[in-house]
């Protein structure tokens, strides 16, 4: 929601102007999203928007897809939205983002690269043999994994509204082992919990996860070999595209290695110069991001209290990088 600088406020607004920079008088929409990556970029963004270049933010949640829509749209309901994993949102980035689409998304230079896979605790790997997601169609194997009884093995597919779940349903169809299995679809602390509970008893659990995470340094993790990645064995259909997106997508193979980017609405070109240029320097290394992760998710830090703390003891990568040629304060 947008709201007026007032007061006191619109003084300061004022005189960063007048230092060269561009303090907008609306607040700045930073989404966040339910996973400990976009949190820890998310508030690290707003740290730096707000105390650098003088902005007033908001936090906003939701559904990933209904978050884009909203930058997408350039009203201000959503400037900023981090970590974009851009297979999840393909039809996005070709509609919004790619020369010649309608491009009024923009995203920064440098994405850092995420991985997706399927994976089992080395003690199942060695126990039962299981390197190949070929195995998830041997019924035996699936019982391994079933937990209430019903005779199918259950595995961890994502978090309500991820596109990894009509992702993993899709790919469940194509290789022919939703006969065996069936989803469970929780949010990510839940699901770390079932894992480390596993995990302690040596108790067998199967899932779907993504890199840069916390857990493969706490966790003996191994990703089911799958065939390799290409355009011929990969076809994801978004429900937003084609109302039979589920019988029209077929995949058989690997994701390929993802870029993950931080993007922004075009629109800021205009009303905040500034943090759009920032937002297009903002590089995030693979081992920044871990960082953050294992801080939020393993360490338990709460995600605004740990951006604060990065913030300050990075200041050269903040101020050198991030902010080269812009006018800030700090």
């Amino acid at each position: 929601m947008k709201r007026w600088i007032s007061g006191m406020a619109v003084s300061a607004a004022l005189g960063i102007a007048a230092a060269g920079q561009s303090a907008s008088a609306e607040t700045i929409e930073i989404a966040e999203l339910n996973w400990a990556g976009s949190s820890g970029a998310a508030q690290v963004i707003k740290v730096i928007v707000e105390d650098y270049l003088g902005e007033d933010t908001a936090i906003i949640g939701g559904d990933e897809v209904a978050l884009f829509a909203g930058m997408a749209r350039n009203d201000g309901t959503v400037d900023i939205f981090p970590d974009m994993w851009t297979v999840q949102l393909t039809a996005q980035w070709n509609e919004y983002i790619a020369p010649g689409s309608k491009e009024t998304v923009r995203v920064n230079a440098v994405p850092y690269l995420g991985t997706e896979g399927v994976f089992v605790p080395g003690y199942i790997q060695e126990a039962h043999g299981i390197t190949d997601i070929s195995q998830m169609n041997d019924p035996e194997i699936a019982k391994l994994f079933d937990t209430d009884g019903n005779g199918k093995g259950e595995y961890w597919t994502g978090a309500a509204g991820w596109q990894s779940v009509d992702y993993n349903a899709v790919k469940a169809k194509s290789m022919g082992f939703d006969e065996y299995w069936e989803p469970v679809i929780v949010e990510v602390p839940v699901f770390e919990g079932m894992l480390d509970a596993a995990y302690k008893k040596e108790e067998p659990v199967l899932f779907y996860y993504y890199t840069p995470e916390w857990i493969f340094g706490a966790y003996d993790l191994r990703a089911l070999n799958e065939p390799a990645y290409s355009e011929d064995c990969h076809n994801f259909i978004q429900q937003s595209e084609d109302p039979d997106w589920f019988e029209n997508s077929e995949i058989t193979c690997a994701q390929p290695n993802v870029p993950v980017h931080m993007a922004y609405a075009q629109s800021l070109e205009e009303t905040a110069p500034d943090v759009a240029k920032f937002m297009s320097q903002l590089e995030i290394t693979d081992a920044i991001m871990s960082e953050w992760i294992k801080r939020i998710s393993a360490d338990g830090e709460d995600a605004a209290a740990m951006a604060q703390d990065w913030v300050e003891s990075n200041r050269d990568i903040v101020e050198d990088q991030w902010l080269a040629g812009i006018d800030h304060q700090g």
